[in-house]
This record gives C-alpha cells, structure tokens and sequence, in this order.
C-alpha cells in the first residue's frame, strides 16, 4: 500500500517523464533519482519494507530488458522509482498494460503502412523491428491508472 504523498510524487514523476519522453526520448535521473530516494525514505520511515525489496524485484527484471537492448535505462529507472512509491503490484500492472497498448499500436501502425498482416503480425511479437517507441510514456501512466484502480 502507498501513502498519499506517495501518489502524488508518483502522478507528477509521470507527468515530467511521459512529457520528456514523447518529446526528447529521453527520461531524465533528474526526476527519477529524487523519486527514488524520496520513496526510500517514505517506505524507510513508514517501515514498508515490502516495496524496497519489490522495487529491486522490479529493478532486476527491467534490467534484464536494458541489457538485451529491448528498453532505455531511463525506463528501468522510472519503473524502480515507481515501485517505491507505489509498489510492485501497479508497476507489473502497468507494464502488462502498457507492453498490450504498444504491440498493439505497433501492429495497427504497421499493417497500415505496409498493408501486409504478416509483417504487422511479426512486429507485434516482436520478430521485426517496428521502430522506437517511448515505452515510458505509456508506463508511467498506466502505473498509476492501476495504482488508483486498486486502491
């Protein structure tokens, strides 16, 4: 469970990063450096140890995605420092919904330009590269969407 400070450095954390994101492909440690560790400290003090030892759950499957080149540092930064403030349960909620949203723009943007429901289809399971996509853009939003939805 989050507190509602945490919501709300969560909701702002988002609005900064899905805007730099759409705009520069690029999420800043400028913001998600101070999330975290504000979450660090709110989880310390609140003694919700739950969401530090989730966050680093998270922080290690998101680096799997960073290693293999499928996702920005600044993506795996921004789903840790969700995890902290808001836990593990939106965080994989919002990176289930936000994985669906974008397989599913990138098969609708495909199959419209090329026309071929194949090649849209490959792109969609990933097989074919379908061009970059601001994947924080999606996922800080829906992460609260689904903070908010189970609370």
């Amino acid at each position: 469970m989050y507190c509602n400070y945490c919501l709300f450095l969560a909701f702002g954390l988002t609005a900064v990063c899905t805007w730099t994101d759409l705009r520069t492909r690029k999420i800043y440690n400028a913001f998600t450096y101070p999330a975290a560790a504000a979450g660090i400290i709110i989880n310390a003090l609140t003694g919700s140890y739950a969401n530090i030892y989730g966050s680093l759950a998270v922080f290690a499957i998101y680096l799997y995605f960073f290693r293999s080149g499928k996702m920005g540092a600044g993506d795996l930064k921004l789903a840790a420092a969700l995890s902290l403030l808001l836990g593990v349960q939106p965080v994989l909620l919002g990176s289930l919904a936000a994985g669906i949203l974008l397989m599913t723009y990138g098969f609708a943007f495909t199959w419209r330009r090329t026309g071929q429901l194949q090649t849209a289809l490959l792109v969609a399971a990933g097989k074919l590269p379908g061009g970059e996509v601001p994947y924080g853009a999606v996922l800080g939003p829906a992460t609260v969407a689904a903070a908010v939805f189970l609370s």
